[in-house]
């Protein structure tokens, strides 16, 4: 066969190229369909991936899919776990140990076993006092663990965490705790990998660089791959996962999208198989145009206001109630947040874990004006300046206007906003440098009592700074009272504590929304909102499943 003369190959090229320019590209929804390829919007930029250190729920996501925890939530009935990490697990006559027999199939992204002594120094590392560990008080339940944290010992092996064998791990406590088995499905309590940590910057340094690609050794269905700032954040298969054949989406792209309408331009072109929230300005459209695209789900949660009680003003309670008690909280869910959001009046959810608040916020803008009055503010009169926080989003700017509009109308006061980058939010909001911050809290647990840990003095959550002796007193009763009308008497003295003093300022109970291309197989909406990505598949809609 003689070779193509060089005009009749230019030919062929051109014929090629003119071939390829006609067919129609790819978008990546339709290319992560072909190559099972998952586009998530998610929202933020992830401060960190260290689960030891976390406390964001952008975050959150990705590490739940990167390590394996003890147990795993039941996505049919959040009150109840399934084995997980662990096979099986006993609890004792008196409720304060817990024995947990671990899957010997368990491996970590190098291969190396999961075994028991990385749990035990995992659980310890979650109280390492010079680690920063925001969640840190989650685990002061066991025995010696918040001991350690506040330097009141400097022995690991006073903490109430040991092993038994390669494949037995051993809990013990110091009261009874309800939700024990909850806590341990989430990211604080799962293990991480101690030899790759420590070739990386240490054990205990909170500037380590383990969590990077190529570094980072995970135990989960994923491994990081790519994680470049303001790129898509890429995990992919993690081949020494136990149940890797089950597996069947090949990789995840987190995409760091803060902007709303942004994002949902993204998905509307196909660049995402799902976002991290919809414009309320487009939910009349797409419940008209995409009913079965938009999902609203109610979700365990809150939304709040810090209030930091260190500020010489709003030390006053009577500003910090005025403050509470002038905004209209079903306009403010309506009009503003939008989404079918269900008005805080209480800090205790109704119905979370079956609890009824007694005692809610049913108080007007009359009431709050006569509190600033009798404050020494009447009419607003000689109020100082005050700032309120919160964090780059289109939705959480509207709110900051809308609460602005509502304390200038009401109590003819001005408040400063004040926007900052996600990190640099958190860290202003956890080191006390603001007056008035946003927070959103999305329960680990079903059970109210994490919500009122918010304002304990000794938690790590308690950014308002607010200290109660016989409201720590009450709450560290009603968390280890296993028996739940007895459980549920002593939240309801802890929603009337709050409500006489309001170290923080309910607005209203989560409702997640988000658009989920129906390409997107084996989704299920939860009051946890949780995700679970590994069990996932894409297919062309209308395609067999």
């Amino acid at each position: 066969m003689s070779p193509l003369r060089p005009a009749t190959l230019c030919i062929v090229t051109v014929a090629i190229l003119l071939l390829c320019a006609c067919q129609p590209r790819l978008s990546s929804v339709e290319r992560g369909i072909r190559d099972q390829v998952l586009h998530a919007g998610n929202g933020v930029e992830p401060s960190t991936l260290d689960p030891h250190r976390n406390s964001g729920a952008p975050e959150a996501f990705i590490i739940n899919e990167l390590f394996d925890a003890l147990v795993v939530a039941d996505p049919d009935n959040i009150n109840e776990v399934l084995p997980c990490g662990a096979e099986r697990w006993e609890i004792s006559p008196d409720g304060l140990t817990y024995t947990f027999y671990l899957r010997t199939d368990g491996r970590w992204s190098n291969g190396d076993p999961v075994t028991a002594e990385d749990y035990r120094a995992s659980f310890v590392r979650i109280v390492e006092p010079g680690l920063g560990g925001t969640l840190a008080n989650l685990a002061y339940p066991i025995v010696g663990a918040e001991d350690y944290h506040r330097g009141k010992s400097t022995d690991p092996a006073t903490i109430g965490v040991s092993t038994d064998g390669p494949y037995v791990l051993r809990i013990r406590l110091r009261a009874p705790l309800p939700q024990l088995l909850n806590y341990l499905e989430t990211y604080p309590f799962v293990a991480v990998h101690r030899a790759s940590i420590e070739a990386n910057g240490g054990w205990t340094n909170p500037a380590g660089l383990w969590t990077k690609p190529g570094t980072m050794i995970s135990s989960g269905p994923y491994r990081l791959k790519e994680w470049t700032p303001n790129h898509p954040l890429v995990i992919e298969q993690n081949p020494h996962f136990r149940d890797a054949a089950r597996i069947q989406l090949r990789e995840i792209h987190f995409h760091p999208i803060e902007s709303l309408d942004t994002e949902d331009r993204a998905y509307r072109t196909g660049q995402l198989h799902y976002t991290s929230g919809v414009p309320t300005t487009k939910l009349p459209v797409y419940r008209t145009e995409l009913p079965d695209q938009l999902h609203v789900a109610p979700r365990l949660g809150l939304h709040y206001l810090n209030v930091n009680t260190e500020h010489p003003v709003l030390r006053d309670p009577r500003v910090r109630r005025a403050l509470a008690f002038a905004i209209d909280r079903r306009q403010l869910a309506d009009k503003v947040l939008g989404r079918g959001e269900v008005p805080a009046r209480s800090l205790g959810q109704p119905g979370m874990g079956d609890y009824q608040p007694q005692h809610q916020i049913t108080e007007g803008a009359d009431d709050a004006r006569r509190l600033l009055a009798a404050a020494g503010f009447p009419g607003g009169a000689g109020f100082p300046k005050v700032t309120y926080l919160y964090n780059t989003s289109e939705r959480n700017r509207d709110v900051a206007e809308a609460l602005q509009q509502i304390w200038r109308r009401e109590l003819g006061i001005d408040v400063e906003l004040r926007n900052e980058e996600w990190k640099v939010f958190l860290d202003s909001r956890r080191t006390g440098r603001y007056d008035l911050a946003r927070a959103g809290w999305n329960p680990f647990t079903p059970e109210c009592a994490e919500l009122f840990l918010l304002c304990h003095s000794t938690s790590e959550f308690n950014d308002s700074r607010w200290k109660s002796a016989p409201y720590d007193r009450v709450y560290d009763q009603a968390a280890s009272t296993m028996d739940q009308a007895a459980r549920h008497a002593l939240y309801q003295e802890l929603d009337r504590m709050i409500l006489d003093d309001m170290p923080i300022i309910p607005l209203a109970y989560n409702t997640v929304i988000r658009l989920v291309h129906p390409s997107v197989q084996g989704w299920r909406d939860n009051l946890r909102d949780s995700r679970q990505l590994a069990g996932l598949r894409l297919a062309a809609p209308g395609q067999a499943q």
